[in-house]
């Protein structure tokens, strides 16, 4: 399974509860299995002066590979300039998924950090 992609899909969704992020998690899980591609890498970007998030999918359509996407949140995260804290959490997090294919993070206005999963099925 080659690792490398030159296609994108772009994916986005106001964030007003947890519950949207799933949604849009579901939504490109969706496409993947309709499309019937191979995804590769994820990115995120939380957009804070519309409260958007926008993700984008790296993927080849020459494969076909169906996906999990799954998040963690921490609540209240404090950012400071001990980055251990963040790796502990990721590598805490990785321990109820397994075939992890990549991840992706990003922190909201309100301090909540958001950790999202890409695992092969």
């Amino acid at each position: 399974m080659a690792q490398e992609h030159t296609k994108f899909k772009l994916f986005s969704k106001q964030y007003s509860t947890e519950e949207s992020i799933s949604q849009l998690l579901n939504e490109i899980e969706t496409w993947v299995k309709r499309e019937k591609v191979a995804p590769k890498s994820i990115g995120v970007e939380f957009l804070e002066k519309s409260n958007a998030i926008v993700m984008s999918l790296g993927y080849r359509d020459d494969e076909n590979c169906n996906i999990k996407l799954n998040k963690k949140l921490i609540k209240g995260f404090k950012l400071d300039s001990d980055y251990q804290k963040i790796e502990e959490a990721m590598s805490e997090a990785t321990k109820e998924y397994e075939h992890i294919i990549c991840h992706e993070l990003f922190i909201t206005d309100t301090n909540d950090f958001h950790m999202i999963f890409m695992s092969q099925q």
